[in-house]
C-alpha cells in the first residue's frame, strides 16, 4: 500500500478508537480542560482537541492512546506500528508557506524555525487555496522524511502576519520544548542560561538565596536590571514588570535558586526546612514534615530542591529521612538520589529544558514594537 494511504487509513482507526466508549470520560475531561464549559465553537477546534488527545494526551493510567491500540493490535504490521509511534512526536505551530513542491507545502515554523516539507492525506486538493506568503496554524507528523498534516488546518492570508507574530511568540515563551525542537536555538539557550547564571552568583555569591515573600519580585527585578545593563548599556528601558501569585508574595521564605540547566526556580517555606536539615529533631513537628512531604512527592518541584537541602550535611538529610519513611537504614549518599528518582520520575525521564527561550528576531522586533504602543 501507497505509504500516504496507509498513514490515512491508519490515522481513521487511530482516531475512531479515540473516540469509542472506553476513552469517552477521560476525552470529554480534555474538552473540558481545552474549553471550560465544554463550549466547542467550531469543527477546527473539535478536530484539534481530537487530534491532541489520540497522539499525545495523558491519560489516568500513564500510557497514551497510541499505546492502548497498538496493545488492543497485536497484528499490525512493523512499518504501522513504527508509525504510529512516531506520531508521538507531533509538531505544533504556525507556519509560514514558503512554497509548493508537487503535492506538499512547504513550511517555515515560526516557533522553532525549522522548514518541514508537509503533505496532505487528501494530496494536492488539501493545498489548492493555499499560496506563498500564508500562514497555516496546524500540527503535524512524521511520514518517513516528509511531515502529515494532522486534524484540521487554519488558513490566514499574508496580512495577518503582524497579528500572528505574537500569537507564536506567546506559544514559544510558554512552550519551551517546542522551541528546542531546534538544535541551535537549544545551545543558543544553553549559552544564554549559563551567562545569566554567572550573573547570578556573582550578584548574590551563590546560586541560591533565602528571602521573605516580598523581597521576591524586587530581588527578581533587580536580576534582570543588571542583565539588560550588561547587554545594552545605556538604555533606560525598565524590565518586564513580574507578577507572582500571593502564596509567594506572602510566604514567609521563599528560595530563588538559578538551576544549571532550567533557570530561576521558587521554593517556597525554603527557609524552614534550612531549619529542619540544621536540626533533624523537628522532624517530629507536623509542620515541618508536611512540608517536606511535599517537597519530596510535588510533581511540580524539582529534585535540586531537595538536593540543596541535603547537600550541605548528608548525615543530618539521613536522620531527617529515616524519621520522615520510618526506615532506620537509609543514609541520604547511598540512598537518596533513588529516592528522588521515584517520587520525581517525570524530571528524570527527559532532559529538562531551559526556562530561558531566545525568540527570532522578527518577534522580538515586533513584541518591542507593541511595547512601546501599550499605554502606561
Amino acid at each position: 500500500m501507497d505509504v500516504m494511504k496507509q498513514a490515512g487509513a491508519l490515522k481513521e482507526r487511530l482516531v475512531d478508537f479515540a473516540l469509542s466508549p472506553r476513552f469517552a470520560r477521560e476525552l470529554d475531561k480534555a474538552f473540558e480542560q481545552s474549553h471550560p464549559g465544554g463550549l466547542v465553537e467550531n469543527e477546527v477546534t473539535a478536530s484539534m482537541v481530537v487530534d491532541h488527545f489520540a497522539l499525545q494526551h495523558r491519560l489516568a493510567s500513564g500510557d497514551t492512546v497510541i499505546d492502548r491500540f497498538l496493545r488492543a493490535h497485536p497484528g499490525l504490521s512493523p512499518q504501522e506500528r513504527s508509525m504510529l509511534l512516531g506520531w508521538k512526536d507531533v509538531v505544533e505551530g504556525f507556519f509560514e508557506v514558503q512554497g509548493k513542491d508537487r503535492d506538499a507545502v512547504i513550511l517555515l515554523n515560526l516557533v522553532d524555525e525549522l522548514t518541514y516539507r508537509a503533505r496532505s492525506n487528501m494530496g494536492k486538493a488539501a493545498f489548492r487555496t493555499v499560496e506563498k506568503g500564508m500562514f497555516l496554524i496546524c500540527r503535524l507528523v512524521p511520514l518517513g522524511e516528509d511531515w502529515l498534516v494532522s486534524a484540521h488546518i487554519s488558513l490566514f492570508p499574508a496580512e495577518a502576519r503582524a497579528q500572528l507574530l505574537p500569537q507564536a511568540a506567546e506559544v514559544a515563551l510558554r512552550n519551551p520544548k517546542l522551541v528546542f525542537r531546534n538544535p541551535e536555538k537549544l545551545a543558543t539557550a544553553r549559552r544564554m542560561l549559563a551567562e545569566q547564571r554567572e550573573v547570578f552568583i556573582e550578584l548574590h555569591g551563590a546560586e541560591y538565596i533565602v528571602v521573605p515573600g516580598d523581597q521576591v519580585i524586587p530581588r527578581l527585578n533587580a536580576f534582570m536590571q543588571t542583565l539588560m545593563d550588561r547587554a545594552q548599556p545605556g538604555d533606560t528601558t525598565p524590565p518586564p514588570s513580574s507578577t507572582y501569585p500571593d502564596e509567594v508574595l506572602d510566604a514567609d521564605t521563599v528560595a530563588i535558586h538559578f538551576d544549571p540547566e532550567t533557570g530561576i526556580s521558587l521554593y517556597l517555606d525554603f527557609g524552614l526546612l534550612q531549619e529542619l536539615f540544621t536540626n533533624p529533631s523537628l522532624i517530629n513537628r507536623r509542620r515541618y514534615r508536611e512540608i517536606l512531604t511535599s517537597y519530596l512527592r510535588g510533581d511540580d518541584i524539582s529534585p535540586a530542591a531537595i538536593r540543596l537541602l541535603a547537600e550541605p550535611d548528608p548525615d543530618n538529610a539521613s536522620v531527617v529521612f529515616q524519621k520522615l519513611l520510618k526506615k532506620k537504614g537509609f543514609s541520604w549518599p547511598e540512598h537518596g538520589e533513588a529516592l528522588l528518582r521515584r517520587h520525581k520520575a517525570r524530571y528524570f525521564e527527559t532532559p529538562q529544558l531551559p526556562t530561558t527561550v531566545p525568540v527570532s528576531a522578527a518577534m522580538t522586533e515586533h513584541l518591542r514594537t507593541l511595547d512601546h504602543q501599550t499605554p502606561i
